[in-house]
């Protein structure tokens, strides 16, 4: 079988010409606080802007039933919309929470004031413990993190702790952002241990840098007339938080099928913001941990795509759209036409085929594994409630 990224019916060629509108490739994808998190499989903003402008109007309310780190929402609320975010994992929740909050100049001047402080903040006070009751309890932790780093990492949080909100998410955000990079976790799309030397001097040099971006960043945001976002922490198969008949239009990239682990990669941040891991694993769709099992199939994953679609059906309004970016996979060495089967699925629901594209993806542009991944190009569908 010839491996490749996009498997349809359809003529692959017309289609990638046809989406050249939506690659992107010299655009600026960091603006803002887009660059808050790392995040496996994040979409560049400018597809939810180009979205968003082209098929809702000010005022309306967008849709992101697998939110991630928030790029719909936060691209919603600078262009007059509402928004409405739903992710399963906890590490989503809170990026998009701290990308979408409404911070003014005394928020602003709260998180320069700790970054600051930063310069004094070397070690616990001499006797001081109380700190390190932060610190996970999972027994593997150590194999995750020196001795040194742990105790580093337990005081930022406990300082943290004590900075009133909404600065204290924004904080907390960029906490989880810097915990790959301070610990033996290879990278965020590689759960495997190197040895590497982390020292607890490097946490703080790491959470110097990212407060210095998120500074950046915040004047705009600070000044910035934005309409208001909502996230749930909830599986997108059931969010009774959504109303019917309310979203004039879903964008939305979901999980790619056979091709992460997002509570795997983000578990030592779970379990350091106290995410509910367990419940994040188990409402997984699409994890790459079940379907490189022996003689998996994507039957399970078309099943809980179809009740996200279910959800969809229910919460669009008539008339309103919906903007899907998602890839092809493989499983057990066979090729799995998703964006095909998508249509067909949606069509069930109600939800129509407008039109479709092909997008290349730069190199850069998801945070994908570029040397391992085969992903290269994605299909936009563009779909109408009947």
């Amino acid at each position: 079988m010839k491996r490749q990224a996009i498997y349809t019916t359809h003529d692959s060629d017309s289609l990638t010409e046809l989406g050249r509108d939506w690659n992107f490739h010299d655009a600026d994808t960091s603006q803002l606080l887009h660059s808050l998190h790392p995040y496996p499989a994040k979409f560049i903003p400018q597809i939810p802007r180009k979205a968003i402008q082209q098929w809702s109007k000010r005022g309306q309310l967008v849709y992101d039933p697998f939110c991630g780190c928030g790029t719909t929402l936060l691209e919603a609320a600078f262009l007059g919309r509402s928004s409405i975010g739903t992710d399963s994992n906890d590490v989503a929740v809170l990026v998009s929470r701290a990308k979408t909050a409404r911070y003014s100049p005394t928020d602003e001047a709260v998180i320069r004031k700790f970054l600051e402080s930063l310069g004094k903040f070397e070690e616990a006070p001499s006797g001081s413990t109380a700190h390190r009751r932060l610190i996970p309890t999972n027994k593997n932790f150590l194999y995750w993190f020196s001795e040194g780093v742990l105790d580093r990492l337990a005081l930022l949080k406990q300082r943290i702790g004590k900075v009133p909100e909404p600065a204290r998410t924004l904080l907390l955000a960029s906490f989880s952002a810097i915990l790959v990079r301070a610990s033996f976790q290879d990278s965020d799309t590689r759960y495997a241990r190197i040895q590497r030397d982390v020292k607890p001097a490097d946490v703080n040099r790491l959470f110097k840098a990212k407060l210095r971006d998120v500074l950046s960043a915040l004047p705009e945001l600070v000044s910035a007339v934005r309409s208001d976002a909502t996230i749930y922490h909830s599986d997108a198969r059931s969010v009774p938080d959504v109303g019917s008949d309310s979203v004039d239009l879903i964008v939305t990239s979901p999980p790619y099928l056979n091709a992460y682990d997002y509570h795997k990669y983000h578990r030592q941040r779970l379990h350091w913001i106290n995410g509910d891991f367990e419940f994040a694993r188990d409402s997984e769709i699409g994890s790459h941990d079940e379907f490189t099992r022996s003689n998996a199939t994507a039957d399970n994953y078309f099943t809980d795509m179809d009740a996200c679609f279910a959800e969809w059906s229910r919460v669009l309004k008539r008339g309103a759209r919906c903007v899907v970016v998602i890839g092809d996979a493989i499983v057990s060495k066979a090729p799995v036409q998703v964006a095909d089967t998508f249509v067909s699925l949606l069509d069930r629901r109600k939800i129509l085929l407008e039109s479709r594209v092909i997008r290349t993806l730069k190199p850069t542009s998801r945070a994908f594994n570029v040397s391992n991944s085969r992903i290269t190009h994605e299909h936009v569908l563009v779909l109408r409630r009947a």
